[in-house]
């Protein structure tokens, strides 16, 4: 019996069919090789696995209603003590105590990282029994003292055309602009790979600025730059992500 080998384009539709199966709602293929190409001094998938061709992005999105909850953080009813008051300066008063944009959004992201490691694992799982090495990337711990990461998810989203850079240091999609949450799965299959976007998703990125505006540890300049630092001292606010305009479900949130 001959056995039939199946077309890229056929195999490429399964992979993102089972991912989905799985509940992933954001999907994309990079080429490990575009990869190295395009960004040499980033952590390689070769490092994971050997011969790697494909970087699978699967993920999952914030909820609207959750994500809107980081630009109201009187929500979260936290106030200072009377001591903490008096030791700030007037700029600083004005401000929420640091955590309390995350008071509803943390839990929501611990869960949706657990879901999105899940199902990165189960199809890491699947490509294995099919005779492949694919690795998925758990969460890790950013190491503390440099913010430095095992591997990168951004440029493997850039490539695969699943959005752009925006300023504020994120990349900003298409539907969910940039509220979601993803990991990595590297394997040798070859998949069918996205193509960078052509043309910028939202041009007024550069003027736009709310993320810049509304950080509260100030962290970003406005030339697609962060400081790591600044941001994780404080907390990581979210802000930058919650008040992005791009995004056809995201409703506009008020920063009164």
């Amino acid at each position: 019996m001959v056995e039939t080998i199946k077309a890229p384009s056929e195999v490429g539709a399964e992979v993102e069919a089972y991912a989905r199966s799985l509940g992933a709602e954001i999907y994309g293929v990079a080429s490990a090789e575009k990869y190295a190409e395009v960004f040499p001094r980033k952590p390689q998938p070769s490092r994971f696995v050997d011969d790697a061709k494909s970087v699978i992005i699967v993920g999952l999105p914030f909820s609207q209603e959750i994500m809107a909850t980081v630009a109201m953080p009187w929500l979260a009813e936290i106030h200072r003590k009377g001591s903490d008051e008096a030791a700030m300066d007037q700029r600083g008063s004005q401000r929420p105590p640091a955590g309390a944009e995350r008071y509803f959004m943390g839990p929501e992201n611990t869960m949706l990282t657990h879901e999105v490691s899940m199902i990165g694992y189960r199809l890491a799982r699947k490509l294995h029994n099919e005779g492949h090495r694919a690795f998925y990337l758990p969460d890790v711990v950013t190491e503390p003292r440099f913010k430095t990461a095992p591997f990168y998810f951004m440029p493997a989203m850039y490539l695969a055309g699943m959005g752009q850079l925006g300023m504020n240091c994120s990349i900003i999609t298409p539907k969910y602009g940039p509220r979601i949450r993803v990991t990595a799965v590297i394997t040798d299959l070859e998949l069918p790979a996205g193509e960078p976007m052509e043309e910028m998703l939202y041009p007024d990125c550069k003027t736009c600025l709310e993320c810049v505006k509304r950080c509260p540890s100030k962290a970003m300049d406005g030339r697609y730059w962060k400081n790591v630092f600044k941001c994780s001292n404080y907390g990581c606010s979210a802000t930058c992500l919650s008040v992005c305009p791009v995004g056809e479900d995201m409703l506009p949130l008020s920063a009164d």
